[in-house]
């Protein structure tokens, strides 16, 4: 007997099968295309937006540079952080909260833990993807797409908006937090700052008062004056008395008038030179090592209060920087709803059935023709039997 198979045989077989063949594959393709028109319509909405992020922070980052966002408070985050923080848990289940996802994804009798079980339903429906480029082995982000699915258009479109939404406003607090730290810093030198100023004000107040001085270079040019005019009239009460006494004797009353007011002058000069005078005149004697205590005194108050001023504006700066409301992102295209759904593909569906149907059919098509063929008492055909016979099921009586 000829064992021997070709292809023709094959072509015969499924020819004389074709009315089999096509009709079922038509059932099967009718039955899968009606079952299909049946199951959930899924749609699919899109939002695109910019990071916000410095364009040199990832060059500065490898040459260990700072950009300049670090300067003006910019981000605290990279670009590619935007991705984790989209798909963090808090946004996640803000979404959740917000469109009531546990009873669509009918988690509503899960008794253990729902918004787990939820949480692991809505990432399958969301997906996060980044528009790179790359040159010189660094890559930055250009845009961000966001993708949800669901069965309402409307809502997915909404989940959507309402993602890119609480992103915005979670990178907002991100960016605030990050100068809580500063700002408490600064509260602390300002106090610090302000007793150092109180202080420094206190122990000039206290040298002025000890001292007798309130306005040193003008006090200083009082005394000089008063001095040097001291001087000036001892010198001209001498030339006089020289004069008088070509006439007059030395006991006269002119010259003891003239050597009384010389004493005097004297004694004043003298007073000013060491203690000053009048509690006006600081004395010139003291007055470098004065001069320096009331300089350094001086310096350190104004100082103090120069530097609380710079703290003081740095505390309002760093406050408008946590308050101000600035975009972190630039949407390019809000999502909206989708006019046609993207699943369930009713034609793809039909194609593998199809293909899953033919792969069972035309094999036992084949088969059976030539099983058929061979001869009861072949080996072959009792071996069949045999494990016909195994298969089934009989009752024990």
């Amino acid at each position: 007997m000829n064992n021997e198979v070709n292809l023709l045989d094959l072509l015969i077989v499924l020819a004389k099968q074709k009315t089999k063949i096509i009709l079922s594959g038509i059932i099967i393709a009718v039955v899968v295309f009606v079952g299909v028109s049946f199951m959930p319509k899924y749609y699919k909405s899109q939002v695109i937006f910019l990071p916000r992020g410095s364009s040199q922070s990832s060059l500065m980052s490898l040459v260990g540079g700072v950009s300049m966002g670090d300067f003006v408070g910019e981000n605290p985050f990279s670009k590619r952080q935007y991705i984790e923080i989209l798909n963090s848990r808090y946004i996640i289940e803000a979404v959740i909260e917000e469109f009531d996802l546990i009873n669509y994804y009918k988690q509503h009798k899960n008794k253990i833990n729902p918004l787990d079980k939820t949480i692991k339903l809505l990432k399958k429906d969301i997906k996060v993807e980044a528009e790179e480029e790359g040159g010189l082995g660094i890559t930055d982000v250009l845009s961000i797409s966001l993708t949800v699915s669901n069965k309402n258009p409307q809502t997915a479109a909404d989940i959507a908006n309402f993602m890119v939404q609480k992103l915005a406003e979670r990178s907002r607090e991100i960016y605030s937090q990050s100068f809580v730290g500063a700002v408490d810093f600064l509260d602390k030198q300002i106090e610090e700052s302000i007793a150092k100023s109180r202080n420094a004000s206190t122990e000039l107040e206290t040298f002025q008062k000890t001292n007798n001085i309130y306005s040193l270079q003008t006090q200083l040019d009082l005394s000089l004056a008063t001095y040097a005019s001291n001087l000036a009239e001892i010198s001209a009460a001498e030339k006089q008395i020289e004069v008088i006494q070509l006439t007059q004797s030395s006991s006269s009353s002119m010259i003891t008038t003239l050597r009384n007011r010389i004493s005097y002058m004297r004694k004043q000069n003298q007073k000013i030179e060491t203690d000053g005078y009048g509690g006006v005149f600081p004395g010139l004697s003291n007055v470098i090592d004065l001069s320096d205590q009331y300089t350094q005194l001086v310096l350190n108050s104004k100082m103090y209060e120069q530097l609380k001023a710079l703290l003081l504006q740095q505390r309002l700066q760093t406050q408008l920087k946590m308050e101000r409301d600035y975009s972190t992102i630039y949407v390019i295209d809000y999502a909206r709803a989708a006019e046609y759904k993207y699943k369930p593909k009713r034609i793809m569906y039909c194609v593998v059935a199809l293909a899953l149907w033919y792969a069972y059919l035309i094999p036992s098509i084949i088969l059976k023709d030539m099983f058929e063929k061979l001869p009861e008492n072949n080996a072959t055909m009792q071996k069949i039997a045999e494990f016909k016979s195994a298969l089934g099921f009989r009752r024990k009586r």
